[in-house]
């Protein structure tokens, strides 16, 4: 029996790039994809190439940025497949500024999609998935850009939001059966194309640097993996897939040391100036290294 036999999913921006790829690896595995775009016809090239290899697929074109295109987003997979079990929040832009470049629309619209239309696909989603009793997958995507990143800022605020999001809805839904995690993943697609002429530059804020990336399809995997019941025990975490490198991305902690002290401004200065200062947290993606 294939490990998604049964399965009926909503993933959103799978006209192209990494959501083609996750809507062909999940229809092969026996899902049935409902795949949205903001284009028709990219829409339905995916579902061709899914039913080309014999598997199942509708398309729906639309603006998820939309409260009410989301409901009729989720409710037509019910209508297509008789229920919802699992929806992929894949759909996103990217609009490169820097602090004294970045356009009040660019980071308006990157909020609606990025943002705002995870959080309406993932809220029409979790009342279908309740109401069935049946349990469910939400997987959201965020990115390592939430950790900061060159000119990247206004789009890695909206996956910083879209990590938040999956972290509250992960607590609030715990004990469902619906389960809410995140990937951040890492692929050549027309999003990282927009981004080159930035990579050099944004490289000294890394600690890998990737001379290449990875296909969209070898993201597809962890994807397949969190929308089926192998997964049931994962929840609320980011996972980061990149290359040959699969790991969860930590969730925000509070740093050792913790300083103990009555603050007015000069016991604040002087925990700053005794032990603070040497303890600031690095800029970018790094790896939280477990003692040796």
């Amino acid at each position: 029996m294939k490990s998604l036999a049964g399965k009926a999913v909503v993933i959103t921006g799978a006209g192209s790039g990494l959501g083609a790829a996750y809507a062909r690896h999940a229809a092969a595995l026996g899902a049935s994809i409902v795949v949205n775009d903001i284009g028709a016809p990219a829409a339905q090239a995916t579902v061709d190439a899914i039913v080309a290899s014999g598997g199942t697929a509708v398309a729906h074109a639309g603006d998820i940025s939309s409260w009410s295109y989301a409901q009729s987003l989720v409710d037509a997979c019910i209508d297509a497949f008789g229920a919802i079990t699992g929806i992929v929040n894949n759909a996103g832009i990217l609009r490169i500024g820097k602090i004294l470049d970045l356009t009040e629309a660019d980071l308006r619209r990157m909020i609606e999609i990025n943002l705002i239309g995870t959080a309406a696909c993932a809220s029409h989603a979790a009342r279908r998935m309740l109401a069935a009793g049946k349990g469910g997958s939400i997987v959201n995507v965020a990115s390592g850009s939430q950790a900061g990143d060159v000119a990247l800022g206004g789009y890695g605020a909206t996956k910083g939001g879209v990590a938040s999001l999956t972290y509250s809805w992960a607590m609030e839904l715990r004990g469902s059966g619906v389960r809410v995690n995140a990937l951040s993943p890492l692929a050549e697609t027309a999003m990282a194309a927009q981004n080159k002429a930035l990579m050099a530059e944004q490289a000294a804020s890394r600690e890998v640097h990737y001379a290449t990336l990875p296909d969209p399809e070898s993201n597809a995997p962890v994807v397949s993996f969190l929308l089926s019941d192998a997964a049931e025990k994962i929840n609320g975490q980011v996972v980061r897939i990149a290359g040959k490198q699969l790991s969860f991305v930590t969730h925000p902690l509070i740093a050792d040391p913790v300083v103990e002290g009555n603050w007015s401004f000069e016991t604040v200065n002087a925990a700053f100036a005794d032990t603070l200062i040497g303890q600031q947290q690095p800029l970018g993606l790094g790896y939280a290294r477990k003692p040796n």
